[in-house]
């Protein structure tokens, strides 16, 4: 791929969901997106041309470059800041579902069932998400008392995942949110995790999020980012309370 093929994908990438491809990402972007080239029997100058054509094919070049990996109970150390004072929680980056159903079943032990929204922008990410079944090996975090009240073992081909048994899965509302594009929810929310992904934005499209968000988190919330990310070097409204963690006053 060429610099100048490469520098028209990021553009793309950037203007449609915030996130920043450096020259370091070239090979990402070529390992993300090569399945598909290979599928549609084309050149990478040609699929570009069709991403920009094609909102279909686009929505599924942006889900191959924005999908992570996750885990459960991946940076739990903020989990206590989770209450029965908090009754709406929006998981704004929920990815395949690891996290939202983390927050879930760790409620849940607390005593208490709360409201979890959780927005991702990929779609193949939602659909696995709200499908459920994990591989053994991704709960390695939890405790086995948990995983026999909220997971089912896999029989056969499924021998090696567990699904999250469906009363659990069905009270987590999971649906598409571009944290770039589109307006927030209606409601106010008690607490809000925006975890791992704001590292591949710039800052601009931090302070852009973070404005966003926050708007829609009560006063006294907390704002959760990941162990990784900082809101130090931005302008944003949120009082730093220790690493990870932020607060609305």
């Amino acid at each position: 791929m060429t610099k100048r093929l490469f520098k028209r994908y990021c553009e793309i990438v950037y203007n449609e969901s915030g996130i920043k491809l450096t020259e370091e990402k070239s090979q990402l972007l070529n390992a993300r997106i090569g399945k598909r080239i290979r599928k549609l029997g084309v050149q990478p100058d040609k699929y570009l041309s069709i991403i920009e054509n094609d909102p279909d094919e686009l929505n599924t070049f942006l889900d191959a470059i924005s999908t992570n990996h996750t885990y459960f109970f991946r940076e739990s150390k903020t989990f206590k800041y989770l209450d029965k004072r908090c009754r709406d929680i929006w998981c704004a980056a929920s990815s395949s579902g690891e996290e939202p159903y983390s927050l879930l079943t760790y409620c849940m032990e607390l005593g208490f069932e709360p409201s979890i929204l959780a927005t991702d922008i990929s779609d193949s990410c939602l659909e696995r998400a709200r499908r459920a079944i994990y591989p053994k090996k991704c709960l390695s975090n939890i405790p086995n008392h948990m995983i026999k009240r909220y997971f089912q073992k896999g029989m056969g081909k499924w021998e090696d995942h567990v699904r999250v048994k469906q009363h659990i899965s069905k009270m987590i509302k999971f649906e598409k949110f571009n944290l770039l594009k589109d307006s927030p929810p209606s409601k106010i929310f008690d607490i809000i995790f925006c975890r791992n992904v704001m590292i591949y934005f710039d800052t601009p499209t931090k302070e852009t999020v973070i404005r966003k968000l926050s708007k829609v988190l009560k006063q006294g919330g907390h704002f959760i980012i990941g162990g990784a990310e900082s809101l130090s070097t931005l302008d944003h409204c949120l009082k730093y309370i220790k690493p990870s963690v932020y607060k609305k006053e």
